[in-house]
């Protein structure tokens, strides 16, 4: 079965993608406040038509931590500025509506928030069956 037959069949539960990010810029990684970055998320997130239920962030001595509920589902990320990472990671539902590339598109615009210069990458089809 195709992938793009796959999303369309009602056991597809959605699309997951999985980010880690290496070799960031502590500097870059230190200078992001919550505040902004919360603007900066939202805005894509409204970009791309997700609707965004609620946040919560947290800002550490050398990370921030981010947490979206989408009515679509979530995004969640971590800093470690000290270890130049950030773990980031955007599931979004297909079950109604193929959201696939969507959903790819904002995972791609929020990896360029924090300007890795390596990205490994993982998609998880998420079935019910």
């Amino acid at each position: 079965m195709s992938k793009t037959n796959s999303i369309n069949n009602k056991s597809i539960v959605g699309i997951e993608f999985i980010g880690d990010l290496k070799k960031c810029d502590s500097a870059h990684l230190k200078k992001i406040r919550k505040d902004a970055l919360k603007k900066k998320v939202s805005k894509l997130v409204d970009k791309y038509t997700f609707t965004e239920l609620g946040s919560y962030y947290r800002q550490f001595d050398t990370g921030l931590t981010g947490v979206i509920a989408l009515s679509e589902s979530h995004v969640a990320f971590h800093t470690w500025s000290e270890k130049q990472y950030v773990s980031l990671n955007v599931f979004i539902c297909n079950y109604s509506t193929n959201n696939a590339e969507k959903a790819k598109n904002l995972f791609n615009d929020l990896i360029n928030l924090f300007a890795p210069e390596i990205v490994e990458k993982k998609e998880l089809i998420r079935k019910f069956v």
